[in-house]
């Protein structure tokens, strides 16, 4: 299994993804909160690239069928029904709906995708379900973290180094692994006693905090807190068993 993981969004545009498998991991916030929703009864998630294009969307499913989520800085959307923050996805606002939701950083990253299979939605939250999916698989994996505004970003690094860990470690992958993929497994060995903290402490992870998140940062650090694999199918993410 050879597996290329990307710090930031800009090589997966560059990609050749047919063929292979591919993880999408923004773990704050849209892949945990992507994972909060499925845990509160939602039918499906839309990952879309704009705010025009989540409307769109939000449009044709219906509003009765649908609840519009997104955010741009970590702020709300002015309009639109809910945020980025996981504890927003309620059963109450979104059980046996769809999300369309568009974000920052995140969800723009699944419209490079689509000749890709199977597409998942990685987060810390459901990261042993993502490496379970993957050990599956007899190809090659992309790894694609989402980062911040176009940069790097800890905590999706981390995140990606352990689905790399697990998948060598737990399900005793062969793997052949770029540069980027090799540093991602050291700094979650050198952090995997305190992933909170080191999440805490990065640039996003004080940002959110600063601008009123600081649960959102602790949600999102609680490994293996939701049980639940959203994949993509025909440009939703559902959980594969449906």
């Amino acid at each position: 299994m050879k597996i290329d993981l990307y710090l930031t969004p800009v090589p997966l545009a560059k990609a050749t993804v047919q063929g292979k498998a591919v993880v999408i991991i923004d773990v704050l916030r849209s892949s945990t909160s992507i994972c909060a929703a499925f845990m509160s009864g939602a039918k499906g998630v839309i990952p879309t690239p704009g705010p025009g294009e989540a409307g769109e969307m939000w449009t044709k499913v219906g509003s009765d069928m649908a609840v519009l989520a997104g955010e741009r800085h970590g702020v709300k959307i002015e309009n639109f029904q809910l945020g980025n923050s996981p504890s927003e996805f309620t059963p109450e606002v979104v059980g046996g709906k769809f999300v369309v939701i568009t974000t920052t950083n995140g969800t723009a990253m699944f419209s490079k995708t689509y000749s890709a299979a199977p597409v998942l939605s990685g987060a810390l939250v459901n990261i042993s379900l993502v490496a379970e999916r993957i050990a599956r698989e007899e190809k090659d994996v992309i790894i694609a973290c989402c980062g911040r505004e176009g940069h790097f970003s800890i905590e999706d690094t981390i995140c990606g180094g352990m689905l790399v860990h697990l998948l060598l470690e737990k399900h005793e992958k062969q793997i052949v692994q770029n540069d980027a993929c090799a540093l991602a497994l050291l700094l979650y060995q050198t952090n995997k006693e305190t992933i909170r903290a080191a999440i805490a402490g990065g640039e996003h992870g004080r940002y959110l905090a600063s601008i009123g998140f600081a649960d959102d940062v602790s949600v999102a650090s609680d490994v293996d807190s939701m049980a639940v694999l959203p994949i993509l199918r025909d440009g939703r993410l559902v959980l594969e068993s449906d």
